[in-house]
């Protein structure tokens, strides 16, 4: 392995884990077990959960995200 590609690893890691945020992608499935609109979006555009935006607007749970 290169000094290059050893360097790049370690980064792409870190980056990994702070894009990963608080939440995970575990066991919410609904608006009603979303915390915030921020836990929604998340579990929308990071973890494909299209049914918290039923009309594809790219707003979720439109009750949290007004």
């Amino acid at each position: 392995m290169s000094a290059t590609s050893q360097k790049a690893a370690p980064i792409k890691a870190a980056a990994q884990a702070t894009s990963s945020s608080a939440y995970s992608c575990s066991t919410k499935k609904t608006c009603g077990q979303m915390a915030s609109c921020e836990e929604a979006r998340h579990h929308l555009n990071e973890c494909g959960n299209g049914r918290l935006d039923p009309d594809n607007d790219g707003v979720p749970c439109e009750s949290l995200c007004r």
